[in-house]
């Protein structure tokens, strides 16, 4: 019975995977189609954040991973953006972070803003990117191999990738800092509502 029920679980595990990798690649044919259509109207990214953060936690607690999320602002922070798009942003990235922290890790989802720009910083204390791989993480396809492999397997190789593109279309940026067996910080820069200039620096050309 517990070898059926093994077995049982990774039929599953290895569907949920498939039926991933065939989403990001429809989602990937879309954008480079421009069928993908943006609604943008003004968003709380506090609210967007509450949302991931909750589900983020009931995936976490099976690694036994604490997820922290601090408002650093009294203020709402409103950007112009499509809540759908903005959310699936920041679940791929907090979604990266609990595949890539240990077991009884750590994740702290910091949002703030400096007037002209909202920042979310998500930042673990997992296994790390080696230096050499980080100019390459956004590519398509693109998989870390050292020191990752037993930690995940789900990834497509697709969903920085996607994440770019998301704060690209919303004129913002995304950039990774990391330190191998040491921890990932990804910083998300998008313009306030009613900013038209994108975010100085951070994005990944």
């Amino acid at each position: 019975m517990a070898e059926y029920k093994t077995v049982l679980e990774r039929i599953i595990q290895l569907t949920n995977q498939v039926n991933k990798l065939v989403g990001d690649l429809l989602f990937l044919s879309r954008s480079e189609s421009g069928t993908i259509e943006i609604a943008k109207c003004p968003t709380q990214l506090l609210d967007i954040l509450l949302e991931v953060h909750r589900e983020a936690r009931v995936l976490a607690e099976r690694k036994h991973i604490t997820v922290t999320l601090n408002s650093r602002d009294d203020t709402p922070i409103i950007v112009n953006g499509d809540p759908q798009r903005l959310r699936q942003l920041f679940m791929i990235i907090i979604d990266n972070a609990v595949n890539y922290t240990n077991p009884r890790g750590a994740i702290e989802v910091d949002l703030e803003s400096d007037g002209a720009n909202a920042r979310v910083v998500v930042a673990d204390n997992g296994v790390g990117i080696p230096e050499e791989d980080l100019p390459h993480v956004f590519q398509r396809f693109y998989r870390v191999k050292q020191g990752r492999q037993d930690v995940a397997q789900s990834g497509s190789g697709l969903g920085l990738h996607i994440a770019k593109w998301i704060a690209e279309t919303h004129m913002g940026t995304v950039s990774i800092a990391s330190i191998l067996n040491r921890g990932t910080t990804v910083t998300i820069d998008l313009p306030l509502h009613g900013s038209e200039t994108p975010p100085a620096g951070g994005g990944l050309q």
